[in-house]
């Protein structure tokens, strides 16, 4: 699959885009998104993902958590 990115002005409800010919002939899917730079920035300044799984954890299982790999490894290749 080809792909094509690009950021134009709408000028009086219309965008002229210009294909490259390896589009020629060839059913295309448009996507319109509209895109603003100073609201994609704010967007990644005001929010973080630090942190939001937090009061999911559960302290107690951390000294477990530890040794947790080796121990499911070290049973799935124990010879039986």
């Amino acid at each position: 699959m080809e792909a094509m990115r690009t950021i134009q002005t709408v000028e009086n409800g219309e965008v002229h885009l210009r294909l490259p010919e390896q589009f020629w002939g060839q059913a295309v899917e448009i996507i319109v998104l509209g895109a603003s730079q100073e609201g994609s920035q704010q967007v990644a300044t005001q929010r973080s993902l630090r942190g939001c799984l937090k009061h999911y954890a559960k302290p107690d299982l951390i000294a477990q958590e530890q040794d947790a790999w080796q121990e499911a490894a070290s049973e799935k290749h124990e010879p039986r």
